[in-house]
């Protein structure tokens, strides 16, 4: 009897950064391989600047239809897709669905795409707690997370998001980097002065710290939020770690591929 073949793809945007690449993706991939030992893990990025940066210093990834392609004539019968996407934007639906479906056909005994970290109503407060728990705030001082936002259609996962933490009454204030999408920094500094509170924790809400933390976040350039923040009068300190360096948010990922599994009947 042969035993057919699995492969659990970790489909992410991708980081050109090495430090954060190892931290974040790496590390995600490297529990998912641990816990679902019966699967062989494949990493993917969606994205092509990402790709090529990286096939400039040397180093080739391949796209999620790359991946499942040459999945496909290796004679993998059977593939899960989990998605490191934060939300179900842009990026999810137009890079992992469309390729998902494009390649589907291919694999005889199934393929499914699990779904990003903010799904369902009952995401929230879980994704709540695995970020809070890997926080300590002085006496006083209010938290900031920087996420990306969607460059074209508002992603209201920032502000559902954001409506979780103002019913639990903590002091922690959510933004977007994208300047077409909310809720934006100005909206921001306002819910920080009314508040009251002076002293800032700016933290990514992003899987890998790369470029946009390292720059647009933290920066020392007028245009980064720290800057920013800090010209707006408030004290500010950094934390540069992406969400993917965090043990507890990294388990979300393993709860996703359990899930996706018991939904599908693949689960043991």
């Amino acid at each position: 009897m042969s035993v057919q073949k699995q492969a659990l793809v970790f489909a992410s945007f991708g980081v050109s950064d090495d430090r954060a690449r190892q931290t974040s993706l790496d590390a995600s991939a490297k529990l998912l391989a641990e816990r679902f030992p019966d699967w062989d893990v494949f990493q993917c990025y969606t994205s092509n600047f990402i790709r090529k940066r990286l096939k400039d210093q040397g180093r080739q990834v391949p796209s999620l239809p790359e991946l499942l392609e040459g999945l496909a004539q290796q004679g993998y019968s059977r593939v899960l897709i989990q998605p490191s996407h934060l939300t179900p934007g842009e990026e999810f639906d137009g890079k992992v669905v469309t390729a998902a479906q494009a390649a589907r056909e291919w694999f005889a005994g199934g393929l499914v795409v699990s779904r990003p970290i903010f799904d369902t109503a009952e995401d929230y407060p879980v994704v709540l707690e695995a970020i809070l728990s890997e926080f300590s705030l002085a006496e006083g001082e209010q938290l900031v997370f920087f996420g990306h936002g969607s460059p074209h259609h508002h992603n209201p996962v920032y502000e559902r998001f954001q409506q979780v933490v103002d019913e639990r009454r903590l002091p922690v204030h959510i933004g977007v980097l994208e300047p077409s999408d909310t809720p934006n920094l100005p909206m921001v500094i306002r819910r920080l002065r009314q508040g009251g509170g002076q002293q800032i924790l700016l933290a990514p809400l992003l899987l890998a710290g790369g470029s946009h933390v390292i720059r647009d976040m933290a920066g020392e350039a007028e245009s980064s939020w720290k800057s920013q923040l800090t010209a707006a009068g408030f004290t500010v300190r950094t934390n540069l770690q992406g969400l993917g360096e965090y043990p507890f948010f990294r388990e979300l990922y393993v709860s996703k591929v359990q899930k996706a599994l018991a939904l599908s009947g693949w689960l043991k």
